[in-house]
């Protein structure tokens, strides 16, 4: 978490000095949200992790998406200036506070076929969009995870990764599936209100497979339902309401056969990625007991559903 006197420096930079700050999400918990007239979104990076550069692209690409009628969350210049040093390791970019709610899986006015239709069309949107960018994302294989030594892996799922990384090498990139991708678009990045869909958090959003994209977002639903047999059934269900929509503003026809292989793939991503990440000295016994779940899944099942959602 971050210390309180830098949020206290972030408050005195935006002239908020009589407002709230609270922590509200973020991988390494660096979104805050300030609370006041006009509420704003602070989102910290570490220069070791975040390059200026990087962040900026991502902005241009954000703007792009509005700028072209998609609804996402908009970054806020301060004193001119989207990039606010906060020292030589930190910085942080501001944003307007999206009209919304996060989503309640529990609340079925609001979990339901409309809102994965929507979603759909959504991502079908920034798919289409990104045919016609031409600014810079960084290429998929240059995310950290693919660089870093994973020898601290079980044997048979180091040979997983490696397989798939092979294969993923060897993939097709013309850009009817290949382009700039949210690369984490599951249920907490979106706000809903009146039936009008938010998108927020790219800083995921990279060159890559668009199946990979769509699958994302159906594991990560899918991960909403416990028992296993009720959430290959429902992931069926929002996989066709998903791709509805989807397929509303960008065509599916070179894509969708690859879906079911970038669900596995986002499975074991999923479980690499957070064994890297995860604070072992900091991790409680349910997190423990979701990777140990995870990981024999990998070890002993052929794929996460056991089925193929699209046949």
């Amino acid at each position: 978490m971050v210390e309180r006197s830098v949020l206290n420096q972030i408050l005195d930079l935006l002239g908020y000095t009589s407002s709230t700050i609270r922590l509200i999400g973020g991988y390494f918990d660096n979104v805050y949200e300030i609370a006041a007239e006009f509420p704003l979104v602070i989102k910290i990076f570490n220069r070791e992790m975040n390059s200026e550069e990087d962040i900026l692209s991502e902005i241009e690409w954000t703007q792009f998406l509005s700028n072209h009628g998609l609804s996402v969350i908009e970054p806020i210049l301060v004193k001119g200036l989207y990039i606010n040093n906060l020292s030589e390791s930190m910085f942080f970019v501001a944003y307007k506070r999206a009209r919304g709610n996060h989503i309640d899986i529990n609340n079925k006015e609001v979990w339901n076929s409309r809102l994965f239709n929507l979603w759909g069309q959504g991502m079908g949107t920034m798919h289409s969009l990104s045919k016609l960018y031409k600014g810079k994302r960084p290429e998929w294989h240059k995310q950290e995870i693919y660089q870093v030594n994973l020898k601290d892996l079980d044997p048979k799922i180091n040979d997983l990764w490696n397989n798939y990384l092979a294969e993923l090498k060897t993939m097709n990139t013309s850009k009817d599936i290949y382009g700039i991708i949210h690369g984490d678009l599951h249920q907490q990045n979106l706000l809903y209100d009146n039936e009008e869909v938010t998108f927020i958090d790219f800083g995921d959003s990279e060159y890559g497979w668009f199946a990979y994209d769509i699958a994302i977002s159906i594991y990560h639903a899918s991960q909403s339902i416990e028992e296993k047999e009720n959430r290959c059934k429902f992931a069926t269900s929002f996989c066709q309401s998903f791709i509805d929509g989807y397929a509303k503003v960008n065509s599916t026809s070179e894509i969708i056969n690859k879906i079911d292989f970038f669900i596995n793939f986002r499975h074991l991503y999923s479980y690499v990625y957070h064994n890297h990440y995860l604070d072992k000295t900091n991790i409680n016994m349910k997190q423990l007991d979701y990777l140990d779940k995870m990981k024999k899944s990998l070890i002993n099942q052929t794929s996460y559903f056991e089925k193929s959602l699209l046949l």
